[in-house]
This record gives C-alpha cells, sequence and structure tokens, in this order.
C-alpha cells in the first residue's frame, strides 16, 4: 500500500532534521563595526546645520529660524529617516528662497552637498536602530558614488562663488542642471534598490 503524499513528507522530514544529531559548526567573521547611535547623531546634526545654514544666507529673523532648525531637528531625533531629510530639504530651499541673491543665489550649490549627506544620513538612521552596529565594510558600499557626488558638488558651488560677483546667472543654472543630473544618477542606483 502506498503513503500518501503528505505521509511522506513528515517522514521525511522526520528523518532529515528530528534525528537528534547536532547541528554543523558555522564560523562567523565580523569586521570593524561602527555604533547606530553614530549615524543617527550624524543624521541629527546635519539636519540641524542645513537648515541653519540655509538661514543663515536669508534675511529671516534669527529667531524664526533658530525655530525651524529647532523643530526639524527635533523630529529628526525622534523619528530619524528620508522624512525629517526631506522635509529639512525643503525648509532649507525656502530659507533660501528669501535670499537678498535668490533666485540664483551660489550658497545653494556649497549647501547641496550637505543636502545629498543629509539625504544618505537619513536613509541609514531609519535603516539602524540606536543599538545597532554597522560594519564599516557596509557604510563603504556607496561610499564612492557619495564621494563622487559631493566632490562634483562642492567643485561646482566654488567655482559659482568665485564668480558670484559677475553675470553669471547662466552659469549658476547649469551649475544647477548639472548637480540635478548627477544626483538622479546618484540616487537612482540608492543602494541597488531601484532597478
Amino acid at each position: 500500500m502506498r503513503r500518501s503524499l503528505p505521509a511522506r513528507v513528515r517522514a521525511w522530514w522526520r528523518s532529515r532534521y528530528e534525528t537528534g544529531r547536532p547541528l554543523p559548526v558555522v564560523g562567523v567573521e565580523l569586521g570593524r563595526r561602527l555604533p547606530g547611535v553614530v549615524l543617527r547623531v550624524a543624521f541629527v546634526v546635519a539636519v540641524a546645520v542645513l537648515v541653519v545654514a540655509a538661514g543663515a544666507r536669508t534675511d529671516l529673523i534669527a529667531e524664526v529660524v533658530v525655530l525651524l532648525a529647532g523643530v526639524v531637528t527635533v523630529w529628526a531625533a525622534v523619528r530619524p529617516g528620508p522624512a525629517p531629510a526631506h522635509v529639512a530639504l525643503v525648509t532649507a530651499a525656502l530659507e533660501l528662497l528669501g535670499s537678498g541673491a535668490a533666485p540664483f543665489d551660489p550658497a545653494v550649490l556649497w549647501l547641496a552637498p550637505l543636502g545629498y549627506v543629509v539625504t544618505r544620513l537619513g536613509w541609514w538612521a531609519s535603516h539602524v536602530t540606536a543599538t545597532d552596529r554597522v560594519e564599516l565594510a557596509a557604510l563603504r558600499h556607496g561610499l564612492a558614488r557619495d564621494g563622487v557626488v559631493v566632490a562634483a558638488a562642492l567643485a561646482v558651488g566654488g567655482a559659482a562663488w568665485a564668480l558670484a560677483g559677475r553675470q553669471v546667472s547662466w552659469l549658476v543654472a547649469l551649475g544647477v542642471v548639472a548637480l540635478a543630473a548627477l544626483a538622479w544618477i546618484a540616487v537612482r542606483r540608492d543602494d541597488d534598490e531601484a532597478r
């Protein structure tokens, strides 16, 4: 007489896993690690610096800038992640609209790398708890790409800042378009998630 399929599966399972034999020994090596709280603190500090630096370029009252920075920073500390990072970027952009050199304030181009760093740290802060440890090898995975984006943004921002006293609005606009294209290419492959 033949046994049914469920009976054969149960018999196979018992013979395979319920024999009492010891599990194999598995070795795991961990590299140097960084506490997750460091990434979260770096994110909160970067958010505060971005909003305050953008506010320093405007004619807003200092108390308003401090209030905006405080609200966004507290939110970033309580619920770290992409949402407070994006709100910090929008807040900084709105503050820069109040600049005397708006709409093409060259400070945008040297604040852009800080905005990128805020976005990347927001991603890490949302994926790591304060008690976790992150291997440095995982952080180095996207470091080359992030370094290229930040270096290119600093180069374009430095050139725009050096030429800020001259009539080069078209150059600043071209720099903004170039940075947007570079950020799109880099962020599109954000840790191999959006393919």
